[in-house]
Parts: structure tokens; sequence; C-alpha cells
């Protein structure tokens, strides 16, 4: 089996892989890391069987790192030392997960109820993993976050405090609710894919937006949008009727 190992305390990672060594010698471990935004660059190209994530990490917890890769073609063990994670998620959707300090006797027996699991049905962790993330929006315990890569690093924000993002040829700048500006580097295109997920409307090939921040439509001068700070944004011929579309419905529901 091949497995990776996140966890932000290194002495945790480093007991895991002396767990695995010392009771799975055939386990070969192919990331091991403590940086979920590291994590986020590797996963997508790894084939790997069996992640042990731990939650509570700084920057990113580990459901926001599995609800910002684009696939989950394996299966998590989730690793906490808080309890009630375990009684409102972890339980709520039959998922493993350890307790810290975690005892070898319990690694153990977690490793062979995943593989006898394994055996017996079709890979359903895509699936397990998606409830789980739906089940923790909805409950209020997973925020939509992303993290985004900035000149010198990565920047986790909150999608609802995105308004709007400009092409800058092979970059894109991000205008957020607090009145800063992101530079990142990553084109629209990409940009738009990263937030696919989520409720954002390429309304012009230069823009993306944010429609919970549209302020006021002018069908006047080819057609523009006013945000909430003032931005005003042209809009494309073939956007015009969604943009109508949405204020038709935000009035009759107002």
């Amino acid at each position: 089996m091949k497995v990776a190992i996140i966890d932000d305390e290194v002495h945790c990672v480093e007991g895991l892989v002396l767990h695995l060594r010392k009771n799975f010698p055939d386990a070969e471990i192919i990331y091991k890391g403590t940086r979920p935004e590291s994590a986020l660059e590797v996963l997508p190209n790894t084939k790997v069987d069996l992640i042990f994530l731990d939650v509570e990490m700084p920057g990113m917890n580990g459901f926001e790192l599995l609800d910002q890769l684009p696939e989950t073609n394996f299966d998590v063990i989730f690793t906490t030392a808080y309890s009630q994670y375990a009684a409102q998620a972890f339980k709520a959707k039959a998922v493993n997960y350890l307790l810290k300090p975690i005892d070898e006797t319990e690694f153990r027996e977690a490793i062979l109820d995943w593989q006898e699991e394994r055996k017996k049905k079709n890979n359903l962790s895509s699936e397990k993993i998606s409830d789980l993330l739906t089940y923790m929006r909805r409950e209020g315990i997973l925020k939509n976050k992303i993290a985004l890569p900035v000149a010198d690093g990565y920047e986790f924000i909150e999608t609802n405090e995105i308004l709007y993002a400009q092409s800058q040829n092979n970059y894109t700048q991000l205008f957020l609710s607090d009145k800063r500006k992101l530079v990142l580097s990553k084109t629209l295109k990409e940009f738009e894919k990263l937030l696919d997920k989520y409720f954002f409307i390429r309304i012009h090939k230069s823009y993306l937006i944010n429609p919970n921040y549209m302020k006021k439509y002018y069908k006047n001068d080819g057609g523009y949008l006013v945000m909430q700070d003032g931005k005003a944004i042209p809009v494309s011929k073939t956007k015009k009727d969604l943009i109508t579309s949405l204020f038709d419905a935000i009035t009759k529901t107002s």
C-alpha cells in the first residue's frame, strides 16, 4: 500500500512512520510533510492509497485540504486530538479516525479494518469524502476556504471575501471585501477552474465576479455591472441574459 502522512507536528509524522514500519513493513511511504500547502502541490500528481491526515493545522486544516484537491482517489484516516470532530463528523459519516496520542494497537486495527473494507467493496473513497465535506459545510464546520498562490507562498482566504478577479496576462488580480488586492501566479482561466465548485461568474474575458457583490446593472454603453466597491465591469454579450435573470431572481425573492 502507498501511504501519505500530513501533520503539522513533526513528532506526530515520525510517530506514524514508526508505527507503519513496525506493523506494516511493506507499506511504501510516498509522501510525508507538515505543510498542507506543500501537500496540495504533490498529491494531485501522486498515486496514493491511504492518507493519514491531521485535522487541525495552521492556515488550512485537513478538511480544507481535501476540499482543495481536484480528486480524492484515495482513502483517509483522520488523526485528531479533538474528540468533538469525531462526534460531529466522523461518526456521522462512518469515516475512519484515530485520536491523539495514537495508540499502536488502535493504529494497527484501523489499517487492518481499512484493508478488510477495501477487499469487500469497490473504491467508494471519493463518495465518502464528498459526503463528509458536504455534511461539514451544512453543519458550519467547514468554511469555503481556498489556498491562493502568491509571490511569497500561499494565502488562505474564504471565497465569500472575493468581490471579483481581473485578468492581467498570465496573472490574476483579486479584489477582496476588506479592500485588499492580491496578485496570483495563475491565469484567470486557471483561477476560474479553482472556483468551479463555488458560485462565480465569468461575465467578461477579463473578469470573474462574485454575484453576491453585484450592486447595479446598466444596459446602456454595451452593458456593464457596478460592484459594491464602485467598480464598473463590462458584461459580454453572451452573459447579458444571465445577469438580467440574476437580478430578476433577486428582485422576486427580496
